[in-house]
């Protein structure tokens, strides 16, 4: 299931990666996702779950990035540092139906960032997810 989970959210953060960067649909650049990364049906029901959720709260969730993250403006952060913290605290806050520990949805945004983001976006992503945790769950 980790490994199902894992490719789930590679697709999403692609999604919404590209969604940010062009005026793409949500749903043919979210299938064409799921396609690429040969989802199972468990998989392809999980990034479509997120990647909506994440893409139709989007205003919401980069309210609380500008929060949690006030000294970088959303028009200077990196589009798939954006794209993976959008994932991630969709995830922590509003991911009701089949929530995934805290630990380990940090650790995949973490992990997500060190593999396709900037040298330092793993640390950046685990600062301002740490924080999200602290102000709104705690």
């Amino acid at each position: 299931m980790p490994n199902v989970r894992h490719r789930a959210r590679i697709a999403a953060m692609q999604t919404l990666y590209e969604l940010d960067l062009t005026d793409h649909p949500l749903e043919p650049t979210l299938e064409r996702r799921i396609a690429d990364e040969a989802l199972s049906a468990e998989g392809a029901d999980f990034a479509r779950r997120i990647a909506r959720g994440a893409w139709e709260l989007r205003h919401e969730i980069d309210a609380i990035i500008e929060q949690a993250a006030p000294h970088w403006p959303l028009y200077q952060m990196p589009p798939i540092e954006k794209a993976i913290l959008r994932l991630a605290i969709w995830e922590l806050l509003y991911n009701k139906h089949d929530p995934a520990p805290m630990k380990a949805v940090i650790n995949e945004a973490v992990e997500l960032g060190k593999h396709f983001g900037g040298a330092n976006s793993g640390r950046f992503i685990n600062g301002v997810l740490g924080t999200v945790v602290k102000t709104r769950l705690a």
